[in-house]
């Protein structure tokens, strides 16, 4: 190992380690001291090993998680990050972690979630065996020039390394050009059932063919742009997945039962998601896994005992308040968390959202004017509003139907903690990331999650 290297790993657990004890998160900025003193690390320290990197704009977190605690089951641990940082420095800091000062390595399996901007750098570094992709939508153009950049990064990644599998979600037409470009061996995955029991629906209403801009045609459709599509245009179509999900049962609270093909035979399985968009994540990680080379017994084990990562789908009892926060990210998964919403009966009489825009949030919050609020809010729905971006939610929701006098502003998280215990009813948050995440912060110091809630 060079003495670089070991400098590196040897910064690394120091600055993680000061910066727990001041109670920080420890996660980037290790990884960014690593980096600097040896810019080579992440490759010298996952050389040999096995890993496996879950791409994506929505799903990447939760199908992260269902596959490193399946990885954990299984072998017995993994090299991954539990607070999904998932650009290089992040990178490099979960793997300083897992390795001695001299480079050797705790585990035999890294699970990697990567933004898919850096899988263009990350990927030549890391040699996968596997790379899963969920999906890919519009509300990347704040961040890339086009909702097909986030593409052509993965494609660039994918070319080098051939080697490596992909798992694509065979759904989503963007994620499927992917396999047009490149000479890697693909795993297809999707849904053959509709997500919600209820029929609720939210499409885009003109998809057009990313190769030649014609609207396609679908024979069926899950959720916004993705379904069983067909291209009039250049005769693109929809590849028949290897391993889809054809039937969900038994919707329980935090839990359902579903029928998964695999290849041309079908097993039915518990999976400790709720039935709704959730699904995806569950059957693009048994993909994954599966492509691994992992048993369906261990993989299924994992399905069943899952538990969701922090600030998705956690309860909190706040002073007798039950409290449940909700990520939303962009608009097609915030319209998803409504229509799951919807689909339990009545909205939610109490809501508190939170909007910033930050890096890791998208700095535009233009994309909540599409988000279908109406389905939830009404004359007598109470709301506070939040985050940095408080005044863009406050104006979104008053004209979904919100009444003035319901209607609290509160960018205070400490004092927004004290008005949600004096509640006393059930209270939904939605927030995106950078402002549920500083929320929950000051939550956990005087409250623990009393469950993870699943979609």
């Amino acid at each position: 190992m060079a003495i670089r290297t070991s400098a590196a790993i040897a910064a690394c657990k120091a600055s993680h380690r000061a910066m727990r004890l001041l109670g920080r998160t420890a996660r980037a900025l290790p990884g960014k001291i690593a980096l600097k003193i040896d810019p080579k690390v992440i490759g010298r320290l996952a050389a040999g090993h096995k890993t496996i990197v879950i791409t994506g704009t929505n799903g990447k977190t939760t199908t992260t998680h269902i596959v490193q605690q399946a990885v954990i089951n299984t072998y017995g641990t993994a090299a991954y990050d539990p607070s999904s940082t998932n650009l290089e420095q992040g990178i490099a800091t979960t793997l300083c972690l897992d390795s001695s000062l001299g480079g050797k390595r705790k585990s035999d399996w890294a699970v990697i979630e990567s933004d898919e901007g850096a899988t263009k750098t990350l990927l030549p570094a890391l040699h996968p065996q596997v790379m899963v992709v969920t999906n890919l939508y519009r509300d990347q153009v704040d961040r890339y020039t086009s909702w097909t950049t986030a593409r052509d990064y993965i494609i660039q990644a994918a070319k080098s390394c051939p080697e490596t599998i992909l798992v694509l979600d065979a759904d989503c037409q963007v994620t499927a050009s992917i396999a047009d470009a490149v000479p890697n061996r693909v795993m297809w995955y999707g849904m053959e059932c509709p997500v919600y029991e209820e029929g609720i629906g939210d499409f885009d209403e003109r998809v057009e063919c990313v190769a030649c801009g014609t609207p396609l045609e679908f024979g069926s459709r899950t959720f916004a742009h993705l379904g069983d599509y067909t291209c009039p245009g250049c005769g693109r179509k929809h590849h028949t997945p290897y391993i889809a999900c054809t039937g969900i049962a038994d919707r329980r609270e935090k839990s359902c039962t579903l029928t998964l093909r695999i290849g041309s035979q079908e097993r039915t399985v518990e999976a400790n998601v709720r039935a709704g968009y959730d699904v995806y994540n569950a059957v693009a990680a048994v993909a994954g896994l599966l492509a691994c080379g992992m048993d369906e017994d261990d993989v299924f084990g994992a399905l069943a005992h899952f538990t969701h990562a922090a600030h998705r789908f956690e309860i909190f009892d706040i002073d007798g308040t039950r409290t449940r926060l909700l990520l939303m990210k962009n608009t097609a998964g915030c319209n998803q968390l409504i229509n799951m919403l919807c689909s339990e009966g009545e909205p939610p009489k109490n809501l508190v959202c939170l909007l910033g825009a930050e890096i890791m949030d998208g700095l535009s919050t233009e994309w909540i004017q599409d988000v279908r609020w109406e389905n939830i809010c009404g004359p007598d729905t109470k709301v506070i509003v939040g985050g940095p971006k408080h005044d863009d939610m406050r104006e979104r929701l008053l004209r979904a139907g919100v009444q003035p006098q319901n209607m609290r502003v509160q960018p205070d998280y400490p004092a927004l903690i004290r008005d949600i215990a004096a509640i006393g009813e059930p209270v939904t948050l939605i927030g995106n990331c950078s402002p549920i995440e500083d929320f929950r912060v000051e939550l956990v110091k005087k409250y623990q999650p009393l469950d993870y809630w699943s979609e």
